[in-house]
């Protein structure tokens, strides 16, 4: 078996596959014939031997090369990373890894905005008691809706139910259950939507960019709930209208709202999110961690061996 390795970020360094990640991957596959690439030049030449890719980047007229490629696979979880119109014979996967991960940055968001920790942040004041005192409540008893409700939000309610929440998980087809689930918690589809807004205290997005997610949470939708409620969205920056958020954050039409991915990243030195009064900007960043190729190689490996179903 040849594989091809090409996974490389100028920016984040726990996106590139370092020395260690290979010799993690050649201990789970031993057999296997692996070349690691540092340029693109490196990877279309290694193309035409190889029969697994691994990497964040796929152009179309690669396929005329890669005479013996089956199946490409990309730690990217979101399928607008690359486009490309797969031949009859090869499979693509995108990662689902990353629930556990970003599921800890969107508990650390909602601690933060329940507990007072980004109003403190925030704040100039020499001792911000009085300031914390109006926005500091607990998360128990909280209603925390999921729209996006996968694999990845099933990770965030995973983490979250602990805190004694209860959770609305929103998706496209019903389906049974988390095995976490009270009597209180349930799943619905997505034309409940504007039902379920308007008792949310938490409304954490963790949706794909595709036509159905455009600005889903518009104006109207924003409006729905209530002041007490806090937006989250690490899923993609299309599904909020951005304007409208500020808007109603100025105005104290809700109580804040922590925002991962923007309409445009990165985010312009001029956006009015910016300046927006109780937000939490970051950059893109819900995943990043130093075991993120480590969490990868295992679903790679699981998948190849048949553990985990293939996507494609």
């Amino acid at each position: 078996m040849r594989i091809t390795v090409w996974l490389n970020s100028a920016e984040v360094a726990c996106w590139n596959f370092s020395t260690e990640d290979l010799k993690y991957l050649q201990h789970k596959i031993p057999e296997a014939e692996i070349t690691v690439c540092q340029s693109e030049a490196e990877f279309i030449e290694a193309l035409p031997q190889t029969e697994i890719v691994l990497t964040w980047n796929f152009k179309q007229a690669w396929f005329d090369i890669a005479d013996s490629l089956r199946w490409i696979y990309t730690p990217a979880a979101g399928q607008d990373y690359f486009s490309i119109k797969l031949p009859e014979h090869i499979k693509v996967s995108h990662g689902s890894f990353h629930g556990e991960l970003m599921a800890e940055t969107v508990m650390a968001m909602i601690l933060a905005s329940c507990r007072g920790i980004i109003t403190a942040a925030h704040s100039t004041a020499f001792w911000p008691q009085a300031a914390l005192s109006q926005t500091m409540r607990p998360l128990r008893g909280a209603h925390l809706t999921i729209l996006g409700f996968g694999a990845i939000g099933a990770w965030i309610g995973r983490l979250a139910k602990p805190f004694g929440v209860k959770i609305t998980g929103i998706k496209r087809q019903i389906s049974p259950a988390s095995d976490y689930f009270d009597c209180a918690d349930r799943i619905v589809t997505v034309d409940k939507l504007n039902e379920i807004l308007p008792t949310t205290d938490h409304l954490v997005l963790v949706l794909p960019r595709n036509p159905e997610s455009e600005l889903i949470i518009n104006r109207q939708r924003l409006a729905l709930l209530p002041s007490r409620a806090v937006v989250y969205n690490v899923g993609r920056g299309n599904a909020i209208d951005e304007v409208a958020l500020t808007e109603a954050l100025v105005n104290g039409e809700l109580a804040g709202a922590c925002l991962d991915v923007f309409a445009t990243e990165p985010l312009p030195a001029d956006s009015l999110l910016r300046a927006a009064p109780n937000m939490l900007i970051t950059p893109h960043s819900s995943a990043i961690s130093p075991n993120y190729l480590t969490l990868f190689i295992d679903e790679f490996v699981a998948k190849r061996t048949g553990n985990l179903q293939i996507t494609g």
